[in-house]
């Protein structure tokens, strides 16, 4: 079974999305970012901002390759996880990338209270152009997170299933 690898921007709905489809479709999930955090019993702030962030981009690496060898699997990666080619090679070995789509806007309405990248819309905009052709690049699949959560991850479910990606799982 091949994993699915949510990519997207940071509050694009990455880790519920992945944890919701996770359930729906009967896979494990892992997000990323808390699985590198664990692992170094470090927040990925304290990282950056003890050792920088070619630091945590070489920890980050480490860890994706580490769940890439996992079979079946939902990984929802960290936002920037797309800015190596490394990592995107390597994920793509045994996976499906998905690519979760949403609106600048949207993501601004969210609370960044511990996202400090996205404390104000020009941020945001400044890292959706650097990263929006990583993530098209990317995908083998692209689904807009634009309504409730419950129907993205139906249409998510229903766009693998289509595409004989996944086998399992209601995604009526």
């Amino acid at each position: 079974m091949k994993n699915i690898i949510l990519i997207g921007m940071p509050a694009s709905g990455k880790t519920t999305v992945g944890k919701l489809l996770a359930k729906k479709i009967n896979y494990e999930h892992y997000d990323a970012d808390r699985y590198l955090e664990k692992n170094e019993e470090k927040r990925i702030s304290e990282i950056f901002s003890e050792k920088g962030e070619e630091y945590f981009r070489n920890l980050e690496e480490k860890y994706l390759k580490e769940l890439s060898g996992k079979n079946g699997v939902i990984i929802s990666t960290g936002g920037g996880a797309v800015k190596r080619k490394e990592n995107m090679e390597e994920l793509k070995k045994n996976g499906i990338i998905v690519f979760l789509s949403r609106k600048v806007d949207d993501i601004a309405k969210e609370n960044h209270k511990y996202r400090p990248l996205l404390q104000n819309i020009e941020n945001i905009h400044k890292l959706y152009g650097e990263r929006i052709e990583l993530y098209r690049k990317y995908a083998d699949i692209t689904v807009e997170n634009d309504d409730t959560l419950s129907n993205v991850v139906n249409k998510t479910a229903k766009i693998l299933k289509e595409k004989k990606f996944i086998y399992q799982g209601d995604s009526e």
